[in-house]
């Protein structure tokens, strides 16, 4: 064996040994399960703690009431949304971030009531969430490229394990994202005089599931 090889062979040993012992690094570890512990499956309060709460809404927006539903009327609500059957589907909750227009001054403040909506769908297992997710993104794709539009790309680097993200003609956006066994999107409106960094949102919800996954409380 070559020395180049030995030394690949030795870097891939390394990190098997690592993986095994202190899992990765990224904070998906609780929702991917190992072999003494199943997949974290979110609960109610778990999908409402994990939800942006007013206090954690950025600059420039306030935020709203956490809404969460369980069982059949999830499902309903779920499958209205989305067109899928949403299988084995939990609980989802949502919650509204609007534009803080306060310091608007005399200007005409509907011209900032942009809106973004926060969603999570918690399921069963991985393999549901990942069924939902995929019928998700080819509906609001479906919807985005409508009469022969094309929908624009949106580049998130959220750390979720699945994410698409795209902007319609009328500037809406939607970001939607798989982490184990739970979708989250962002959809924002397109009503805003300044478009928000939807990179940043995805990135508080998804950073909000994986302390809520791990038992910290996001807001502490």
């Amino acid at each position: 064996m070559s020395k180049t090889a030995r030394g690949i062979a030795a870097g891939v040993a390394l990190m098997a040994v690592l993986t095994a012992c202190g899992g990765s690094d990224d904070g998906l570890d609780a929702f991917r399960g190992d072999g003494d512990k199943p997949p974290v499956t979110l609960t109610p309060d778990m999908v409402r703690t994990a939800l942006p709460s007013k206090a954690s809404a950025p600059k420039g927006f306030q935020g709203d009431d956490i809404d969460v539903e369980v069982g059949d009327e999830a499902v309903e609500a779920c499958s209205e949304s989305t067109e899928a059957n949403c299988g084995g589907l939990l609980s989802m909750g949502s919650t509204d971030f609007d534009t803080d227009d306060s310091g608007a001054g005399s200007g005409d403040s509907s011209d900032y009531n942009g809106e973004v909506v926060f969603g999570i769908m918690a399921f069963q297992s991985p393999d549901d969430a990942r069924a939902t997710y995929k019928a998700v993104v080819a509906e609001e794709r479906g919807k985005a490229e409508k009469d022969g539009q094309k929908a624009k790309l949106v580049k998130i680097e959220a750390g979720a394990e699945e994410t698409e993200a795209f902007e319609d003609a009328d500037g809406e956006t939607m970001v939607m994202m798989r982490i184990g066994s739970v979708v989250a999107v962002v959809n924002g409106d397109g009503t805003f005089v300044a478009k928000p960094d939807y990179d940043a949102l995805a990135k508080l919800q998804i950073d909000r599931l994986k302390k809520t996954a791990q038992g910290i409380n996001p807001d502490a």
